[in-house]
């Protein structure tokens, strides 16, 4: 008598699974391809998206130093974190965690010449916004002598600028619009992921121009225009598939505000 066997689903292989899921993103496609590994626990996700803000608020509230920022938020957060989560978790190459945080892959010459141009706009919108309104956002504000607070000199200031033109932008592009873009669209409305994320990048960005200028609606304004440009910078990684269009025009943003404010920190 013949015995049934089950039957075995077939399995694709990658080049299957990128054709047949064209309308899934880059990291979704790439969880398939090594065995679906987004299966943690449900709280992980909130541990991306409140543990880096949080991490922020401490070290400047409690610990009170701008370094200890870059170390925990930027290397640690921002890079450290997301690639042991892909290395030793889930067993990505180096050409595979690139592509999921939206390093290459399609797109990404595209990307890379928006992201260019966005760069120069923003660098020349910011460069204008501070010289109208730079006096209503630092209005009366000793910025040397609150950054002295958290550890800040004109010994190290040259190590704190360059950290903030060259690291800043990149890295939490490479965090908030790479991979936990990636971790928060498994599933979810892409809409909804990117107004969460920009929610959550928003939150420590006001609470720092609050540090720096004890005032409620200046740091709401602020918070409300940071929101409104990692919305724009979530939309774009959606639209182009890569991250280069928000880590260049972030880069660029950052890079203009720094030199405009030079000479107010160095004061």
């Amino acid at each position: 008598m013949p015995i049934d066997r089950p039957c075995s689903r077939p399995q694709n292989s990658p080049n299957q699974t990128r054709k047949n899921s064209h309308h899934q993103s880059r990291g979704e496609i790439l969880t398939l391809e090594h065995g679906n590994t987004k299966t943690g626990s449900a709280r992980e996700p909130w541990f991306w998206l409140l543990g880096a803000p949080l991490a922020v608020v401490v070290c400047l509230l409690f610990a009170r130093n701008v370094f200890a920022v870059f170390a925990i938020y930027h290397l640690g957060f921002c890079l450290l974190l997301p690639a042991a989560k892909n290395f030793l978790h889930r067993r990505f190459t180096i050409s595979d965690h690139l592509e999921y945080v939206g390093l290459t892959g399609p797109g990404t010459m595209r990307g890379v010449l928006l992201g260019l141009g966005l760069g120069v706009i923003l660098a020349g919108g910011t460069i204008l916004a501070f010289r109208l309104f730079g006096g209503v956002f630092l209005a009366d504000q000793n910025i040397p002598e609150i950054l002295g607070r958290w550890g800040v000199d004109q010994g190290n200031m040259p190590l704190m600028f360059w950290f903030m033109v060259l690291v800043n932008g990149p890295a939490e592009e490479l965090y908030w619009r790479g991979f936990v873009y990636g971790e928060m669209s498994d599933g979810k409305p892409r809409t909804a992921t990117i107004l969460l994320t920009s929610a959550c990048y928003a939150s420590y960005h006001g609470v720092t121009v609050f540090l720096l200028n004890p005032n409620v609606p200046v740091a709401v304004l602020f918070m409300v225009f940071i929101f409104a440009a990692a919305f724009g910078w979530g939309w774009l990684r959606e639209k182009t598939g890569s991250v280069w269009p928000a880590l260049l025009a972030h880069a660029g943003a950052t890079a203009a505000y720094m030199v405009v404010a030079r000479p107010l920190l160095e004061s």
